[in-house]
């Protein structure tokens, strides 16, 4: 994740190979996949206080970045 923020490309190679590994994350642990779960979540890191801070913990508009590199992988 840190790779891909600091490149600063949301729709770039290691973004969008972050957001597939997410992808197969939430597969796993949901057992099924909806493109609009997976946009809802990636809203939810950005607007809850305790998601923003892990990623953020990451790089600074880190939570920011992954939503934006979800919304580009979900397209």
């Amino acid at each position: 994740m840190k790779t891909a923020f600091e490149q600063g490309d949301p729709s770039g190679g290691p973004a969008q190979k972050v957001c597939a590994m997410h992808r197969e994350w939430l597969e796993h642990y949901w057992g099924h996949y909806s493109k609009e779960a997976h946009l809802g979540l990636a809203q939810s890191y950005v607007e809850d206080p305790r998601f923003r801070k892990y990623y953020d913990s990451i790089a600074e508009g880190c939570a920011e970045f992954l939503r934006d590199a979800i919304e580009i992988y979900c397209e």
